[in-house]
Order: structure tokens, then sequence, then C-alpha cells
């Protein structure tokens, strides 16, 4: 596997660093550890008023890069590094597309809409510009001792085989004694659904009918992949809730110490990615929990579920 780890020295992607530097399971799955800087260009009007301009941002670039090459490398991975010039997102998924990275890890302030872009303004539209999965890690999320406990957000939709289908080719990535907690959320059932008819005259639907229909999706492809994991020797959680989603979503993350959301994700035009538009990014609003977020139209993801199909 080919990790890509674009780095600025902020301490956001410092975080990053550490925590691929913790995560043994990652570094025995992980062939080369790709680090990337990127450096603004100047102004051609004052580049040629500055001399060896692009030497002195090398060498800036080559401040970054060392220190993470080192910590790397001491953990036991191979490290390449890159230093680019130009806006930083098209120099990321340039370079993510020319390895061709597996996954892309990025640290993130984690701010609520309020205060500013959820992901960070370039995590936001790297995700927004790539299929690659990517890894989110908060900068004041650390490990809790014990257990790995992995959450898996299924809603049923073209998303959810997707988040499945990583984990199962990826498997090896997640520690031995991962334990996946498969989360479903159920919407209450609304005004119209009254008991004995409907407000069309049709026969209206229970409660406990209600929540069922709403949870058959997500059966029909969590069963295959329980059974798959507990073969593996993994333990299953079934986790099924009702409610806001992304409220229920992250008051079980932390009820249930996970150390770990993954979660499918359309992509979409980065202002929407930007926005408080989805679950997934309302979670990443009221969670530190390092966040790994699967494309449905990952190439090598559809390639597999087709094969299935």
């Amino acid at each position: 596997m080919k990790v890509l780890l674009p780095i600025d020295g902020s301490i956001y992607s410092d975080r990053a660093v550490e925590y691929i530097c913790e995560h043994s399971s990652l570094r025995a799955k992980t062939d080369t550890v790709y680090l990337l800087n990127v450096q603004k260009k100047l102004p051609s009007e004052f580049a040629s008023k500055i001399p060896n301009s692009e030497e002195i941002l090398d060498e800036a670039a080559k401040k970054i890069l060392k220190p993470a090459k080192k910590a790397l490398e001491a953990a036991g991975y191979k490290v390449k590094m890159k230093v680019a010039y130009g806006k930083a997102t098209n120099r990321i998924v340039e370079y993510a597309q020319e390895i061709p990275a597996t996954l892309i890890v990025m640290g993130s302030h984690g701010h609520t809409p309020v205060k500013g872009i959820l992901l960070g303004s370039k995590t936001s539209s790297v995700l927004a510009s790539t299929s690659i999965p990517l890894l989110v890690v908060r900068h004041k999320f650390y490990q809790k001792p014990g257990r790995t406990e992995v959450g898996v957000c299924l809603d049923g939709s073209e998303y959810s085989p997707a988040v499945l289908t990583f984990i199962k080719r990826r498997l090896p990535l997640f520690a031995k004694d991962a334990r996946f907690h498969l989360i479903n959320v159920a919407s209450p059932q609304n005004g119209l659904l009254i008991p004995e008819v409907s407000a069309f005259g049709a026969p209206a639907l229970s409660s406990e009918e209600f929540e069922k229909e709403q949870r058959e999706p997500f059966f029909k492809i969590a069963k295959p992949f329980e059974n798959y994991i507990q073969e593996k020797g993994h333990e299953v959680v079934e986790a099924l809730l009702t409610g806001d989603p992304a409220a229920q979503i992250s008051m079980y993350a932390q009820e249930h110490n996970l150390s770990l959301m993954v979660m499918g994700t359309h992509g979409g035009s980065s202002l929407r990615i930007m926005m408080l538009g989805s679950v997934t990014m309302s979670v990443a609003s009221q969670t530190k929990l390092p966040m790994l977020l699967v494309h449905h139209d990952d190439p090598t993801l559809l390639r597999d579920l087709s094969k299935a199909e």
C-alpha cells in the first residue's frame, strides 16, 4: 500500500505524522509513505527581485520534510520526500494520482462550521477533488488505552457497500483486536404515518414496521460482512439507533470510546464538502475522532463490487 502524507509544518500535520508512527497495523501493510510539501510560488514580479528564490523555498520545504521523514523511518516506514510548487490541492491530487496512492492521510483542526471550514480548506478541497480514500486525523485526538473500537456508519445507500468493501480489502490495516461497530440510524416515525390509516388513505405503518422498513437495506449488506469479519477473528457489534443521525452517531462514539470512524462520502463540490450539509460533515463537526472517508466511486472498490455482483 502507498500512503500519501501532505505536510505543512503545522501542529495538524505533525499529529498526522504521529498517528501513522503509532499504528503498527498501518506500518505492516504500507510499502512507502510519500511525504509532500507544497510551497506557494512567489509572484513573478517578486521572484525576479529575490535571488535564488526557488532555492530558498526548497530549503524551507526540506526543514519541514526532514523531521517527519526521520520520525517515520524510526517507526519502520520506507519514506520518499517531494517538494512541489503551486496550489496545494492541485499538487496533492496530482501527486496522489502519479504515485498512485492507496490512501491519503491529512491532519485537520476540526473546527465547527461557525468557526470556519469543517476539515480545513486543503483537506476539504482534496476530499472534493479525488476519489482516493482519505484518513483525516484530528490534532486533539489521542487514543485511550484499551481495545481498538472501529465505528462503521451504514445507511444502506450506495456509499455503504463501498465502505464495507474497503474494510474487507484492507482488513490488515486495522488492529488485530479491532472490534467493528456497525452503526445504523433510523428516523423516528413522522406525523403522517399515524396508526390505522395514512394521510393518503393507505394502510399506515406502525412504528415497528416503519423502523423495520428503514433497517432492511442495512441488514442486507451487514449480515454478509459480519460473517466475513467474524471468520477473520474480529468481533462485530450492531448498533441500531434512532433519531438524528449525526447526534446519535456522535453520542455513540463517545459512550463506546471509539478509536476511528469509517464513513462513506459522495464527494461533490468544495462548497458542498465545506458546509454542514451531510451526515458525514455533521459527525466531523461533533467529534474529534480520526475519520476514514471512503468514496463510493473509488475505482478499485468499484471493480471489486462489480466482481461480487
